[in-house]
């Protein structure tokens, strides 16, 4: 719920009216309608006479001097009427003949520390379990995989065939990789080799539970330059207490945190975004939805804006019908 109400509010971002000037309309409505009672206020004679008191014992008041009057209904229904007018949006038209040609790289952290399973089984099978499900969403969407440890190498460049990247992702280990250690920066120069050869600004995707201060400074000084952008999905848990687990038949304690904190700086000074790994799919939605929605960011002038103030034309509707009730004349 709370990944759905993220998505629904960086959507938001973008809500603005595609025709802004019918906002006159309803301050011109406002004044006449204001005018007109005034003109037809048959007590104004009096108001400079008589205290407010007396003459409210003294009169008897219409309908229009009610809360659900006609004049005030008119300002109510003439509210979402001109919201209708100016066209509300805050997302663009799916064109029935784009093809998704951006490129997503997955960065892998198969470090020492993505062996520990206070995740089960362990960080690293269920990130793989993760990148699974993102390429079944993806379909045949163009993807790159970098494994990274103490150095960054591409494991399989930019392809259609999920099947073949799902093949190479089921090998990956840290006892494969040349240099031990935690480098992510080492994939940036990988990443963008891969990424120049396309047309359309990509995703770089990081997959991990750690960074350094050099690894903040180096993507800060990467994304910079680059139209790409940064999604790091963190793998773990973010608690300090030591945990006791059961991991390959095998004590372990002192499990090494989730540098929650690292994560959120790579991701920030980057421009990027944060999606921390959850028990159900929701975090792989999200990460599929920002990889989208970098989409509908890029192809701006290419596709127009979704109209959504149609539906406000039911509220209009219902309130109209306040105009049948008996006894309501709308007098000017």
């Amino acid at each position: 719920m709370i990944d759905q109400l993220g998505f629904f509010f960086d959507s938001m971002q973008h809500f603005h009216f595609l025709r802004p000037y019918w906002l006159l309309a309803f301050v011109i409505i406002y004044y006449i309608i204001r005018a007109f009672s005034l003109r037809d206020d048959s007590l104004a004679q009096w108001r400079s006479l008589m205290s407010k008191q007396v003459l409210t014992h003294l009169t008897v008041s219409g309908n229009n001097n009610h809360w659900l009057s006609p004049q005030k209904m008119s300002l109510i229904l003439a509210l979402p009427l001109c919201i209708v007018l100016m066209g509300p949006t805050w997302q663009q038209q799916p064109s029935p003949f784009s093809e998704n040609n951006a490129p997503l790289v997955i960065a892998l952290d198969v470090s020492k520390t993505m062996e520990q399973g206070d995740v089960q089984p362990s960080r690293l099978l269920r990130a793989k379990q993760k990148v699974i499900e993102l390429l079944e969403l993806r379909g045949d969407s163009k993807t790159a995989l970098i494994a990274f440890s103490g150095s960054a190498h591409v494991v399989m460049p930019i392809t259609n065939d999920r099947e073949m990247i799902r093949h190479f992702l089921d090998a990956l280990s840290e006892k494969i990789m040349p240099v031990s250690g935690k480098l992510p920066e080492t994939i940036l120069p990988l990443a963008d080799n891969l990424l120049a050869s396309s047309e359309v600004p990509g995703t770089v995707l990081l997959i991990g539970d750690g960074a350094t201060n050099n690894t903040v400074t180096a993507f800060k000084e990467f994304f910079a330059t680059q139209s790409a952008q940064l999604i790091v999905w963190g793998i773990g848990q973010s608690t300090t207490a030591e945990q006791s687990i059961i991991a390959q038949d095998e004590l372990v304690t002192d499990v090494i945190p989730m540098q929650l904190e690292q994560l959120k700086a790579l991701s920030s000074e980057s421009d990027g975004r944060l999606v921390l790994m959850s028990n159900d799919n929701s975090d792989v939605k999200r990460v599929n939805n920002y990889i989208k929605h970098n989409l509908v960011i890029v192809d701006d002038n290419s596709r127009p804006w979704h109209d959504s103030g149609y539906p406000l034309v039911f509220v209009v509707a219902f309130i109209f019908l306040f105009w049948f009730r008996k006894g309501w004349t709308l007098q000017w």
